[in-house]
């Protein structure tokens, strides 16, 4: 048999409604809306974690956080657990991830230091965006060293060394800014470049490659040419209650900051038809499964705040298309829950290898092809910060477990509080109905759900080897 090339555009801190081809007539994303009309797109997809590390992890090997220990920001990957690409390499396949992988933790060690393999042929690592010394400012340094300068930002803000500080280009959500260097040379152009350059060198050999683009995760701050697309005043304000604003903005503020985060995805989608078209140039586009996804969400001004972490659709709900013409039925939109953790198994199944049974997450293959699809009656959702939580008196920072269901969002935080908002009357997620007594019976419902998923995402080994 023939297997196909497998190719995973990944972005990071991507909302799930910022496709227009899914709806959202405010942004501008053609070439996601091309590879969607040869393809699938899912409007329920979740990942199992709102935060980087434990998502990516999850995602890649197809089990949930807490099954392989990484449950928050800050917990590294286990260099034995078992990936997809690990488990597709002895099949002839050639690996490789370009950009932003985030295994490791990156705000407290050298970049410049070798990073573990990971099992991949190839790993050009940069897991973020021009506060390290790292192989994207090397890039930058070989293309121009006169733009290295413009090209920086100020160290994340968990960065435990000396920090560097550019005034005006801090990595902050609610306060964007235009980037200073040629669009040439952002880092998306950075993971575009070494993707498009990784195919050319491997195109007569089936391969699995990640192409990790950073944005539109903070610092927000897209080219000019992209800021030009968007007219703040025309878009609409994110959804609050009052008094839940933590940043004082006015309503043309928060404009503004979706003006440039769409702006970020519209630079990644222009990125994205240069791979795109490199594709179609070597005749492999009809060979290659292409996905194109995120690791978790952002609030984007939802419920008064930015980044992500917390229960709400805003975090928790992101962009899945899955494209491979001649096998998957083109133009398609989904509304069946699919989590993380699916992932893997469906393209391990779509490359005509056994799912090897260590992963939690299940197929989608017999869906994208008409056969018999029993769809998951909920996504599970988990935050664990081991040993401890931070002391906040709301729901940010806390560790919790929670579901999705197609008209329900649940959460049980660590101190017992519990959220439900019901999705078919307040889509938005602006009244928690946990306390109301006409949904007594919708929150035991889901807290039975949830024990009962809690059991599945628990780690199964190591097997029972006898009776006693």
């Amino acid at each position: 048999m023939k297997r196909p090339n497998i190719l995973i555009l990944h972005t990071d801190q991507q909302r799930w409604d910022t496709i227009r081809y899914g709806g959202n007539e405010h942004i501008h994303t053609p070439n996601l809306d091309a590879l969607a009309e040869r393809g699938a797109l899912f409007q329920n997809f979740f990942c199992n974690s709102p935060v980087c590390m434990p998502s990516r992890h999850s995602m890649l090997s197809g089990q949930y956080p807490s099954a392989i220990g990484s449950t928050c920001n800050g917990i590294e990957m286990r260099e034995d657990v078992l990936t997809m690409h690990k488990v597709l390499k002895p099949y002839g396949y050639h690996t490789a991830s370009n950009g932003k992988l985030h295994f490791k933790n990156h705000a407290n060690r050298d970049h410049r230091a070798p990073h573990p393999t990971y099992g991949f042929d190839q790993l050009i690592v940069s897991d973020d965006f021009g506060c390290y010394d790292d192989a994207y400012i090397k890039w930058v340094e070989e293309k121009d060293p006169s733009q290295v300068e413009n090209v920086l930002s100020t160290s994340c803000p968990a960065w435990t060394g000396e920090p560097l500080i550019v005034p005006g280009r801090e990595h902050l959500m609610h306060e964007p800014y235009t980037f200073a260097a040629p669009e040439e040379l952002t880092h998306s152009a950075f993971v575009a470049e070494e993707t498009l350059s990784y195919i050319q060198r491997h195109r007569d050999e089936p391969f699995f490659a990640i192409a990790g683009f950073f944005s539109p995760h903070s610092p927000v701050n897209p080219p000019q040419r992209f800021v030009d697309m968007y007219d703040p005043s025309t878009l609409p304000l994110p959804f609050m209650n009052e008094g839940e604003d933590r940043y004082d903005l006015s309503a043309d503020e928060w404009r503004r900051v979706k003006a440039y985060y769409y702006g970020l995805i519209s630079h990644i989608d222009d990125q994205i038809g240069r791979i795109l078209t490199a594709l179609d140039e070597a005749g492999l586009r009809d060979d290659t499964l292409i996905v194109f996804t995120s690791d978790h969400g952002e609030h984007n001004g939802d419920h008064g705040m930015v980044g992500k972490g917390t229960p709400y659709d805003s975090c928790n709900r992101i962009p899945l298309i899955v494209s491979y013409p001649g096998h998957i039925p083109e133009g398609e939109i989904y509304h069946e829950i699919v989590e993380g953790v699916d992932l893997a198994p469906t393209l391990i199944d779509y490359c005509g290898v056994q799912i090897p049974p260590v992963m939690q997450g299940r197929s989608f293959r017999p869906l994208l092809e008409g056969g018999a699809y029993d769809p998951r009656r909920s996504a599970y959702i988990e935050l664990r910060i081991p040993r401890g939580h931070a002391e906040t008196k709301d729901m940010t920072g806390r560790s919790w477990k929670g579901l999705r269901t197609q008209d329900y969002e649940y959460a049980v935080y660590d101190d017992g509080r519990e959220l439900l908002f019901d999705l078919r009357a307040d889509p938005h997620e602006l009244n928690d109905v946990s306390d109301d007594a006409a949904y007594a019976d919708a929150l035991h419902a889901m807290h039975e759900e949830l024990v009962r998923r809690w059991f599945d995402v628990e780690v199964q080994y190591p097997k029972r080897t006898g009776a006693y």
